[in-house]
């Protein structure tokens, strides 16, 4: 209902740090990067899990429930960490953590986390934290059904207007149960540039295309960085009885 007299409201000045509730059994470590486990609480950060920050300082809860302790996180800045082979050509580049203690430019299975905004030395970069994916654009193309058999040749979908990085890239059906797929009749989708194949999944009687109203990923990525003018294209080939309904394409990228 409409308020009906003044109110006192809390503002939070900082927004560089973040407070989270920790796992029952957990213990996070100053400067770890930290995910969020399934249940929502904090924890050392897992492959995968939703990242949010790196940790501002320690907090023991092995000995407790679910949210007995917080933990505060830095989620805005930038901070110099090392990675195995990064150059100058990376500026840029998306970052993903495979541990509390380990980024990669893999994100393959991993947790993004961030963009390199700068080369400090041999194998240490400056890691501009993104928690908030707030760097990350989506384009999204909707797939018509194509019926058995019929095929995409390199449909353009986007076209940067600005030098970008490919972070993900995935499928999800559209309410619709995918027909006719199997290991002789199979639907490869593929996300392309000039350079190559971004991301290509082969969905098959192992590899299910995804259910009604489900995503699949389109896998590990490559040829990841894209030039100002590079134009995204997709690519669907089905075979003979392959048909998998409508679906969307999506691509992330910063």
């Amino acid at each position: 209902m409409p308020l009906t007299k003044n109110r006192e409201v809390d503002h939070l000045v900082d927004q560089e740090t973040r407070t989270y509730a920790v796992a029952a059994s957990t213990q996070i470590f100053k400067g770890a990067f930290v995910g969020l486990a399934s249940t929502g609480y904090a924890r050392p950060l897992v492959a995968g899990d939703p990242f949010v920050g790196i940790a501002y300082g320690a907090q023991d809860n092995s000995a407790g429930s679910n949210g007995d302790k917080d933990v505060q996180v830095y989620t805005l800045g930038d901070f110099s960490l090392a990675l195995s082979g990064a150059v100058v050509g990376d500026l840029g580049r998306p970052v993903f953590a495979s541990a509390d203690d380990t980024l990669t430019f893999d994100g393959d299975g991993n947790s993004y986390v961030g963009v390199v905004k700068g080369i400090m030395a041999t194998a240490t970069i400056a890691l501009r934290l993104d928690a908030d994916r707030k760097l990350v654009k989506t384009v999204t193309h909707a797939v018509e059904n194509l019926g058995a058999g019929v095929d995409i040749a390199a449909r353009a979908i986007h076209a940067c207007d600005q030098p970008a990085w490919a972070v993900a890239a995935r499928v999800i059906n559209q309410a619709t149960a995918a027909a006719g797929i199997d290991a002789g009749n199979t639907c490869v989708v593929k996300v392309s540039a000039s350079g190559g194949t971004i991301a290509s999944e082969t969905f098959d009687d192992v590899t299910a295309f995804p259910a009604a109203n489900t995503k699949a990923t389109l896998g590990a990525l490559t040829n990841t960085q894209l030039p100002a003018g590079e134009v995204v294209k997709v690519t669907v080939t089905n075979g003979a009885t392959a048909d998998p309904g409508t679906f969307l394409v999506e691509l992330d990228y910063v």
